[in-house]
């Protein structure tokens, strides 16, 4: 079959890389023709332009990462749509390309974001409203309006990123219970994700699935660098642990703490990138630079002794390679205030819970770890590699199944 993907493609995104790779080469190498549908909002086309102009003004090495995300796309997923920007181009796009079904996800592209559920305490004025993209806002193609109902369209594995659904208005609810309604098959990543949904449809068939990346050995295990190759570009100590933060959630002399422990285990720390900027001060004796290679930031946790971090794809990407890790988690939903009111709309929670493994996990509370560095080095002594291991082979076996199931929805084999 000729099968449309819409996802977060042109994106400066390690994990949204992978996953959109994954899928591409699971549909080629089961003798389907994978066209991404190259989507994006005029805003974020806008807002993309200005940050790309401004980084290369200030001649930031962020730029070089954006290149480097682009080229990997345009390298590894030949089959890419014209540019298109709203619901009615998606469906003309479909119909160019003679597209017999369409693929919505992975990724955090099931979200809704209600105007005043963006309001937030502001440090320089009393409060503001977050600006966010056609993307994350009810109506967009992600939810397949404007061709869902023409053509066969499934849903895999896509997450709402912490949306709000308890605050959706009716309205909006029976519009996307109509959505839901119109899709062959639907699986989401998290429960959240799942709850949202049967918020609307409480009928609807929702099935909780694997993030493409937990496949990517199975898709292209050939294309991931060798242990061999990795440590020889990037000039590794033997033993080494992977610090990817978002912030200083922990203080320099946390780090430095953190450093002389895992040095005393023959362990060496190195900063490691997850955002395409650096946006914390280390005492660490090795950096992994940028640009970096998606295939070569998968390899890097792959052959890693632990990762201890943010962000759920460094997560992922640890769990599926039977890697030890530990999540300094930055989602879940905060109050006005910034005071976190749960964590069960975390997808990194989300998927540790999967695994049994929610004590190698803490949330950020006011900008700071909660969790101290001696008690992280200690659970990672203590992680069950093996069981991780099992499970993971498994979570294979169910992303297996739900791709059968997504090509069998569409009437063919």
């Amino acid at each position: 079959m000729k099968i449309g993907v819409l996802t977060f493609l042109n994106v400066a995104n390690f994990g949204a890389n992978l996953q959109a790779t994954s899928t591409y080469y699971y549909l080629k190498n089961h003798g389907h023709v994978p066209v991404f549908i190259n989507y994006s909002s005029w805003q974020t086309d806008l807002m993309n332009s200005i940050s790309d102009y401004k980084r290369k003004l200030q001649h930031r090495v962020e730029s070089l990462q954006t290149l480097e995300h682009a080229k990997f796309v345009n390298e590894n997923i030949k089959n890419q749509t014209r540019h298109v920007h709203s619901c009615s181009q998606v469906f003309d796009v479909i119909k160019e390309e003679c597209i017999e079904a369409v693929i919505i996800g992975s990724d955090a592209v099931a979200q809704h974001w209600p105007l005043f559920s963006t309001l937030k305490l502001g440090k320089h004025r009393p409060f503001w409203i977050e600006p966010l993209q056609q993307e994350r806002r009810f109506p967009n193609p992600f939810w397949g309006v404007g061709f869902s109902s023409e053509i066969p369209t499934a849903m895999m594995s896509v997450s709402s990123q912490n949306s709000k659904y308890h605050i959706f208005s009716k309205i909006t609810l029976r519009k996307l219970a109509k959505q839901i309604n119109s899709m062959k098959y639907i699986s989401v990543r998290d429960a959240w994700t799942r709850d949202l949904m049967h918020a609307a449809q409480p009928n609807a068939e929702i099935e909780v699935t694997p993030d493409p990346v937990f496949a990517l050995n199975y898709n292209l295990g050939d294309l991931i660098p060798s242990e061999d190759n990795i440590r020889k570009k990037f000039d590794l100590p033997e033993n080494y642990v992977l610090i990817g933060l978002r912030s200083q959630v922990f203080t320099y002399e946390e780090l430095e703490k953190m450093n002389e422990l895992l040095k005393k285990k023959g362990k060496e720390c190195i900063a490691f990138n997850i955002d395409g900027v650096y946006a914390y001060k280390h005492p660490f004796n090795y950096e992994i630079k940028l640009p970096l290679n998606p295939f070569d930031w998968f390899g890097l946790i792959k052959y890693a002794s632990a990762y201890i971090g943010s962000n759920m794809h460094p997560i992922v990407s640890s769990l599926t390679n039977g890697v030890p890790c530990f999540s300094i988690d930055n989602w879940g939903i905060v109050d006005f205030w910034g005071k976190k009111k749960t964590s069960k709309s975390s997808k990194v929670y989300d998927v540790l819970s999967q695994y049994g493994l929610t004590d190698y996990w803490c949330s950020i509370e006011k900008g700071k770890c909660n969790t101290t560095v001696e008690e992280i080095i200690e659970k990672l002594h203590n992680f069950p590699i093996d069981n991780v291991k099992s499970i993971s082979v498994k979570r294979v076996d169910v992303y297996k199944n739900m791709m059968e199931r997504i090509i069998s929805s569409f009437g063919k084999e």
